[in-house]
């Protein structure tokens, strides 16, 4: 039968893609439903699907098809991005993207997927591949630290970012830098001492430190916490402070 083969074959599809392999076919239509009730197919989202039939019978769905089957234009973000580039440090059980669908988080087998509106964020999207040669969008090293810096919530705390960080083997400081022109003086106040403690592998340039921080404002500036129990250690050249020892979070920038 024509629909078997094509869910043999299709791990992840849309309903687009259904219907452009069985044009004008209620009846395949209709064996799709049926499929879907019976537990065969997976209904992730309206037009998103998942087979659960012959080779992928209790088959994991990779996460990052799954989310451009529910939104083709995603570039992936945050903690995601840091996967697709191979610097995460540890793995979440969520996927993390860029879209300008207004679509809600969601969940699908253990899976959180989160997106996030676009707003004046400058993404400049690079392609991946993964191991079987499928591409993704993902922000660039740049933007990703930018992004994570900005909001380390969303890239799973100091620890997971700054250790995370310590395996990108190259950055492009200056790049960075005139990325965070715009950004606010906390997260210019991060990138700065991030980059100095990275200076070394990084070869950051004295003069992007000094601009760095030369635009800072008066501060105090925080790297994780502003409210109770706020961050302590004061990181002077940076008017930062960070929620650990600077020695100790150097270190977990080291690879």
């Amino acid at each position: 039968m024509a629909i078997q083969e094509f869910l043999g074959e299709r791990q992840v599809f849309t309903a687009a893609e259904f219907a452009q392999r069985f044009p004008r076919s209620q009846t395949d239509r209709n064996l799709l439903s049926r499929a879907v009730a019976n537990g065969t197919v997976d209904k992730v989202r309206r037009g998103a699907y998942v087979s659960k039939t012959g080779r992928f019978a209790g088959a994991a769905a990779d996460p990052f098809d799954v989310a451009l089957a529910v939104t083709p234009d995603a570039v992936f973000c945050y903690t995601s991005a840091l996967s697709l580039l191979g610097a995460a440090h540890n793995v979440t059980r969520q996927v993390q993207f860029y879209t300008a669908a207004r679509i809600k988080a969601f969940a699908y087998d253990g899976v959180r997927y989160l997106p996030y509106r676009a707003q004046g964020t400058r993404l400049a999207p690079q392609g991946v591949l993964n191991a079987t040669g499928r591409g993704y969008r993902v922000t660039n090293k740049e933007q990703t630290v930018i992004d994570c810096l900005a909001n380390i919530a969303a890239a799973a705390g100091p620890d997971n970012l700054l250790h995370s960080l310590a395996s990108l083997s190259r950055l492009d400081a200056a790049l960075v830098a005139a990325t965070a022109a715009s950004a606010a003086h906390s997260v210019r106040a991060r990138l700065g001492w991030a980059l100095e403690a990275k200076q070394a592998q990084w070869r950051v340039a004295d003069e992007t430190l000094a601009a760095l921080a030369g635009s800072l404002g008066a501060g105090p500036y925080y790297f994780w916490r502003a409210t109770a129990p706020r961050d302590h250690y004061w990181a002077k050249r940076w008017r930062l402070y960070l929620p650990h020892p600077e020695q100790e979070m150097a270190s977990w920038l080291v690879n």
